[in-house]
């Protein structure tokens, strides 16, 4: 069901006069990486001359010690760094950093905040708390959310311009290991999934007041987990429209951006396991959609499929490309690029697959595991972070050949950022950059 706001009601709501729902890219340059994964969450960076190697004592620009913990990832501006994190004692802050040189440039308090979980603590405490969607921004302002249902704006001088809370607004959260979205601007809205067993929304809102714009409810047939999603969505733009790519549900479907209008779905994601539940978000190509299916605890059972875009309604024979299982993700998200999927699994096993004809062009052990970093890629390059902070550079094509092994000292469960030639690697308690500009 779908439920619009009228353009009427709208304007006589924040008494001005507001340019129409559209779903226009960002006004940013290939410099800036404004959200989970870069604008529109491909992962693909734009930019040449990104970093091959780098060290505590080689080629960083700076890094900073940060406040509290938190698993968000960088979002770059042209001046700024925001991440979120929580303190100690719970409450939940928004930081911003300068870019040039590391400094913080200011700490807002937004109030404490837990995670709604039903999952036994131990398998994410560590991984996991309300700190972990990673904000969005543009030029003016910065919006973010928390596992808690917090959601905030403020402007780059740090001051608070709206807030709402989305679980008195729209329900609690009735997820195994507490809410993970990020939301994805996109012109002038901001879209946040919340799939989970209670009641499921992909949900549009204004980000000049947070007010709603467009709300679809999400329901689909599950087991157990298999409700549970803490992927992210994404935007892929196709000549023909643009659309917002949401997984979870064991199913992956496509919204129209102006009214929130379910396109297509499709099923097959679901795996032989109470637990299964799907973490990884959406990644697209030119010519293929590919979309993981968790694999908890190693235990082989997932797999990764490819969709050819396009169609209506239940595209799920109709429009599939492949399945594949050896060696899948859990926690990272896939990256397509020049053609082809790289993945890697959570133990370290990373593969290189052509999007269109399922080939496998490589498929070699990395470092050491875990990983739950998604991967990125640019500049001929892909990247892998694992845990422990080593980045291993494979140069993008068939071969798979290695660059060089990088590491870094801390807990790195954040996706890499890139902007303006320099890499950001956010660790549990350091923000690094990499490179110079």
């Amino acid at each position: 069901m779908v439920t619009v706001r009228s353009s009427l009601a709208l304007i006589a709501l924040f008494s001005l006069t507001l340019a129409p729902v559209r779903a226009a890219a960002p006004s940013e340059s290939a410099t800036t990486w404004s959200g989970f994964r870069g604008a529109a969450g491909s992962g693909v960076s734009e930019e040449s001359g990104l970093p091959v190697s780098w060290s505590e004592t080689k080629h960083l620009a700076w890094q900073i010690d940060l406040p509290g913990r938190g698993n968000s990832s960088p979002t770059v501006t042209s001046k700024c760094v925001f991440l979120t994190t929580q303190m100690s004692d719970k409450s939940l802050h928004v930081l911003a950093i300068d870019r040039s040189d590391g400094r913080m440039l200011w700490n807002k308090d937004v109030g404490g905040g837990e995670l709604a979980t039903t999952g036994p603590k131990r398998l994410y405490v560590e991984r996991h708390d309300p700190a972990t969607p990673t904000a969005v921004a543009d030029e003016e302002h910065v919006w973010a959310f928390f596992g808690s249902g917090r959601l905030v704006c403020f402007d780059h001088e740090g001051e608070l311009k709206w807030k709402q809370d989305l679980v008195s607004k729209y329900g609690d959260y009735d997820i195994a290991f507490g809410m993970a979205s990020s939301p994805r601007l996109w012109g002038d809205l901001l879209y946040l999934a919340a799939m989970h067993k209670g009641a499921s929304y992909v949900v549009a809102l204004d980000k000049r007041s947070g007010e709603e714009v467009w709300k679809t409810s999400r329901t689909y047939p599950a087991e157990d987990d298999g409700f549970d999603s803490y992927s992210s969505p994404i935007v892929y733009e196709r000549p023909e429209r643009t659309e917002l790519l949401v997984s979870g549900a064991d199913h992956v479907d496509a919204y129209d951006m102006k009214s929130g209008k379910k396109l297509w779905f499709s099923s097959g994601l679901k795996i032989d396991s109470q637990y299964g539940r799907i973490l990884a978000s959406p990644a697209v190509a030119d010519n293929a959609i590919v979309v993981c299916s968790g694999d908890p605890a190693g235990a082989g059972l997932g797999h990764v499929i490819a969709l050819k875009p396009g169609g209506s309604g239940d595209i799920t024979e109709s429009h599939r490309l492949w399945k594949y299982s050896p060696n899948t993700p859990d926690s990272p998200t896939p990256v397509c690029y020049q053609g082809k999927a790289y993945m890697i699994s959570d133990e370290g096993v990373a593969s290189c697959i052509d999007v269109i004809t399922q080939k496998r062009y490589w498929r070699k052990r990395l470092a050491k595991g875990p990983y739950h970093a998604s991967t990125i890629a640019g500049d001929g390059k892909v990247y892998f972070l694992s845990l422990d902070g080593v980045c291993t550079v494979v140069a993008a094509g068939e071969k798979g050949e290695t660059l060089h092994e990088n590491a870094l000292p801390g807990t790195f469960y954040a996706t890499p950022a890139v902007g303006n030639g320099r890499m950001y690697l956010r660790g549990h308690h350091k923000l690094y950059a990499v490179g110079s500009e």
